[in-house]
């Protein structure tokens, strides 16, 4: 019926799903009656166990998710699978129930006893075989992995049918026990075959498949886990220990009962809860219950036959295991958990240990630099991403801040398959980009450790962003008092070589100019005495030269500070050097004035040196409180950014900035030359006007 599932209509798929279950529950309740009133004849060791009772649960369980699966998904063929296996398990159920009423009641009162009998073992041989074998091999989306496995379908068809003949034809018949025991050797190990490919299907199907598909296949493995830890611990307990308790049977019961759950949020709602977590944590509290166990048997049991306690309760080994538990608990959990989680995470932490850890980070004395790498290798770590960034947003540009791994390119946000919003008092401060393997979803805990990352960051990011405009301020600072003692090492040099010009022009010209005259003045005075005309002509070539000396102190004082700027202002004392347009421009503070005068007269000087022009302008202008100026030429000009700056331009730069300016020069082969300043109308702290 499972295979035909694919050319059955929708509206005869739910007919027959729904038939199988009401089947199986026709099954279940009339072997539930049969066992609740079997005749008293009955022997106790014959009567129907807890087990028996707890398979026709498991069998109803099954039923219910293939009728509920097939009516709503007729083509999946594990939901067929289903119903066949609780069918079969009913059938079982009912088979073992039957026979014995029929055998211990008034002859004919049930008739058809070994036929029930014979339906029973092929129910049983059906259910356990589909559930084994074949469902293994169709999970979870009931195709095979290639036809290279269609082999095995008949093969396990072919065993079920000789388990089946194999098993009854002994019953039937005492002289076909033998042959009856040659079927069962052949079919044991073809069953046994079937099973080990049942497991290994399931490998492949894991190793092969993408996320949605090892997010069922972990559900079913699950399932599968918990029972054979139940079975495993019942077993020790009953063959070792010797400890019997219903507590088992129902945990089997429950145990068996995973198995139809498990197949169902696989199939339907395969992403319900975290399965990670949950085998995670089966696995650690299977294997603690299982280092219990050994501890008590390896305690009791074992030093019980050493010391001849002959299977008495002995109360000091008790203690003794007891103790022995307590003591090493906390180290083997530990263990564990880090062998579940390397087993079930790879080399990644849980994710809730994932946020965790960077809590603790953070809380911590770590500084800035090294949270954001751990931040990107938590969000790594958690959501099993092949590489992730940390984005800070700044003047609304985002910067790479951190990226894990190392090696890997800042990933972003066009290209990552999750970005979060990391947001501060209603501020975007950043984004967390993550990007995973090709077609891996992310789970809801993964989404939720991504968001909860994004808020526990928002501070963080806070911090590291006002942190680096601090370093960048403090960079710009240190920058600017290294310009700074440059620009006063360069006006000191500028004022000390000023201070020898002067000296050497005092020197060889109004100094000679004076001690000529001092020497020409007793020249004349002697010549006075002896030649009155020749001493009237020398006073007349002393008052000459005396012009000349005039001159040139007068000379020397414009150099210094021009009679015309202190009187009349920057318009009037540089209308004798060049042609002067003037806009708004007034009287201001000495300093300012001198800065623009002599910025102007370095920058002519320049321009009559180097740019080879016929026109040369100065434009003053006063605009929005500040003085600009700007000596023009149409000269040769020359590229700036390969042209070294001259002594006169870094003067004339430091000349501007000690009062709060700013000095610019733009120019361009073969177009002219232009030295421009912006100066502020008021004078910086420090510059005495």
């Amino acid at each position: 019926m499972g295979f035909m599932a694919g050319g059955v209509s929708a509206r005869l798929g739910r007919i027959l799903a729904w038939g199988s279950l009401v089947l199986s529950v026709g099954l279940f309740l009339a072997a539930t009656l049969l066992a609740l009133n079997l005749p008293a004849a009955v022997p106790a060791d014959k009567r129907p166990t807890s087990d028996g009772l707890i398979f026709s649960v498991v069998a109803l369980a099954f039923s219910t998710l293939g009728a509920y699966l097939a009516s709503r998904r007729e083509r999946n063929r594990v939901a067929w699978l289903a119903c066949v296996i609780g069918l079969g398990l009913n059938l079982a159920g009912f088979g073992a129930v039957y026979p014995l009423t029929a055998e211990y009641s008034r002859p004919g009162e049930y008739p058809a006893g070994m036929a029930a009998v014979v339906l029973g073992d092929f129910g049983w041989l059906v259910g356990i075989g589909v559930m084994l074998v074949i469902l293994p091999l169709l999970f979870p989306d009931g195709r095979l992995l290639s036809s290279r496995w269609r082999p095995l379908l008949w093969l396990a068809a072919a065993t079920i049918g000789l388990l089946f003949i194999g098993t009854d034809l002994g019953g039937l018949s005492p002289g076909l026990k033998g042959l009856a025991s040659v079927l069962l050797g052949i079919a044991t190990p073809s069953a046994l075959v079937l099973l080990s490919s049942g497991i290994a299907s399931l490998v492949l199907r894991y190793r092969r498949g993408g996320s949605v598909q090892r997010l069922q296949l972990k559900w079913f493995i699950a399932a599968v886990v918990g029972v054979l830890i139940v079975i495993v611990v019942q077993q020790v307990a009953t063959s070792t220990m010797h400890v019997v308790s219903p507590f088992f049977d129902l945990a089997i019961g429950v145990a068996y009962l995973c198995l139809p759950i498990g197949i169902a949020i696989a199939v339907v709602k395969y992403r319900l809860y975290e399965i990670d977590i949950v085998i995670n944590r089966a696995l650690v509290y299977g294997a603690l219950a299982v280092f219990i166990t050994a501890v008590y048997v390896a305690v009791v049991v074992g030093v019980g036959a050493l010391i001849r306690s002959r299977g008495q309760f002995n109360l000091g080994l008790s203690i003794v295991a007891t103790a022995l538990v307590a003591v090493a608990f906390q180290p083997v959990r530990q263990r564990v958990e880090r062998w579940a989680n390397q087993l079930v995470y790879g080399t990644r932490s849980t994710p809730y240990e994932a946020l965790t850890d960077f809590s603790h980070r953070v809380a911590g004395a770590y500084a800035d630099e090294e949270v954001l790498p751990r931040l990107a290798r938590v969000l790594v770590e958690g959501t099993g991403a092949t590489v992730a960034s940390v984005w800070i947003r700044r003047a609304g540009d985002p910067i790479a801040a951190a990226t894990w791994p190392d090696s890997a390119s800042p990933l972003a946000a066009d290209a990552a398959d999750r970005v979060a919003r990391v947001r501060h008092e209603g501020e975007l401060l950043g984004e967390l980009t993550v990007r995973k393997r090709s077609g891996e979803p992310f789970t809801p805990v993964e989404e939720t450790l991504l968001s909860d990352l994004a808020a526990q960051a928002g501070q963080v990011l806070r911090n590291v962003r006002l942190t680096a405009e601090l370093q960048a301020r403090l960079r710009e600072i240190a920058a600017q008092a290294l310009e700074l003692r440059a620009s006063r090492q360069r006006i000191v040099a500028a004022q000390d070589a000023e201070r020898r010009r002067l000296e050497r022009n005092i020197h060889d010209g109004a100094q000679q100019h004076l001690v000529a005259l001092a020497v020409k003045l007793r020249l004349a005075a002697t010549l006075a005495k002896k030649d009155p005309e020749k001493g009237r002509r020398s006073v007349q070539e002393l008052e000459a030269q005396t012009g000349d000396a005039i001159r040139t102190l007068v000379e020397l004082a414009q150099d210094i500070y021009p009679p015309a700027l202190r009187e009349q202002g920057l318009v009037a004392s540089l209308r004798p050097h060049a042609t002067v347009t003037a806009s708004g421009i007034g009287r201001y503070d000495p300093e300012l004035e001198a800065a623009v005068y002599f910025c102007c007269l370095e920058a002519l000087q320049n321009a009559a040196k180097h740019a080879r022009a016929s026109q040369v302008r100065i434009d003053l202008q006063q605009l929005d409180g500040h003085l600009h100026f700007a000596v023009i030429d149409n000269g040769v000009g020359f590229d700036p950014a390969r042209t070294t700056a001259t002594s006169g331009l870094q003067n004339m730069k430091d000349r501007v900035a000690s009062v709060g300016g700013s000095l610019m020069v733009q120019s361009r082969p073969g177009q002219g030359t232009s030295v421009s300043g912006d100066l502020p109308m008021t004078l910086p702290l420090g510059v005495a006007p």
